[in-house]
């Protein structure tokens, strides 16, 4: 009885009730008919709960990261959008000839060296180097030079060749931007030489720190290198090492395969009274296939040519193969 009274109830409620109210109409189609009973509102469709938002396209970049930890004098300029894109464009291209010492890239990398030394010296020393990044923005290196040397003042002895003193760099890029970028690490040295005059007989670790910075005015860019070493044991009965060295290099790029660098390498012995050297270097470049390429590099000394690294002149020749990051 009392559900037959409800079935009753429900279906004496006006018709309008139980009408479906559309929340919207398809485009090009007319609402409900007029209201036939002027008295009578006609019910208003609802709004929907939320209204689409306008389409404005994509949201804009925020400002530039700046490099805070460097004073406000030495920080990049702010690059034209333009500008910003060439600078991108050309760091790739950096870091896949090999020339950009901040970048996190693999290598692989072979180099011969032929240098002449004061008071009639001469050396030739043929590096095998391999890059090998990680996690984004570490990397590991592992420098395995071969040398061969010889003295015209030391009669008996006509030359000497083996082995060098390994060398391992472990890094980490800090900072990364298109126009700036900013790398450190520990660069250490291991007693490996075969003989006594083609290392430096000492366990050696000192800082590592690398920066590059974009020129727009040259479409180049300017990277600096400052490394310590320290010797921190090894043969006693050698001498003990503490080294500065600071490099200046303007590396660009030419029509997409080329590339160039000019190079200054300054150089201080704390160990000889603070005695100093100074070389310049021009490297010349070409992308040979994919990711190989070719250099050239010859160079000059200024002065201080007998201190540790520096001679009088010299000629380098190598071929390298970069890799991404995993």
């Amino acid at each position: 009885m009392w559900a037959l009274a409800g079935l009753l109830l429900m279906g004496s409620l006006p018709p309008v009730w139980a009408q479906d109210v559309p929340s919207s109409y398809p485009e090009g189609k007319s609402g409900p008919a007029s209201n036939p009973d002027p008295e009578r509102p006609a019910m208003e469709r609802p709004e929907p709960m939320e209204k689409p938002e306008p389409d404005t396209g994509p949201e804009p970049e925020g400002p530039p990261r700046e490099p805070r930890f460097l004073p406000p004098r030495l920080r990049p300029k702010v690059l034209t959008p333009e500008e910003h894109e060439e600078a991108k464009r050309l760091r790739a291209l950096a870091a896949k000839y090999g020339t950009d010492p901040t970048a996190i890239v693999g290598r692989v990398q072979l180099s011969s060296q032929y240098a002449d030394l004061p008071q009639g010296g001469r050396l030739s020393d043929t590096v095998a180097r391999v890059d090998l990044p990680f996690r984004g923005n570490w990397l590991l290196r592992t420098d395995i030079p071969f040398l061969r040397g010889s003295d015209s003042n030391r009669p008996g002895v006509s030359s000497e060749s083996g082995q060098g003193d390994l060398a391992v760099v472990a890094g980490w890029r800090a900072y990364n931007t298109p126009e700036y970028a900013f790398f450190i690490g520990a660069l250490s040295t291991f007693p490996t030489a075969a003989e006594n005059t083609l290392g430096l007989g000492k366990y050696t670790i000192g800082p590592l720190i690398a920066t590059g910075r974009f020129l727009p005015r040259w479409e180049s860019f300017l990277f600096g290198v400052f490394q310590h070493q320290v010797s921190v044991g090894g043969d006693p009965a050698r001498a003990d090492v503490e080294l500065t060295r600071a490099t200046a290099v303007i590396n660009t790029i030419w029509a997409e395969r080329w590339w160039t660098l000019v190079q200054g390498v300054w150089q201080v012995d704390w160990e000889r009274s603070a005695k100093s050297s100074m070389t310049l270097e021009f490297e010349v470049g070409r992308n040979v296939v994919g990711s190989l390429g070719m250099f050239v590099r010859p160079g000059v000394g200024v002065w201080g040519q007998d201190v540790i690294g520096a001679y009088d002149w010299n000629i380098e020749v190598g071929i390298r193969r970069t890799f991404a990051s995993f």
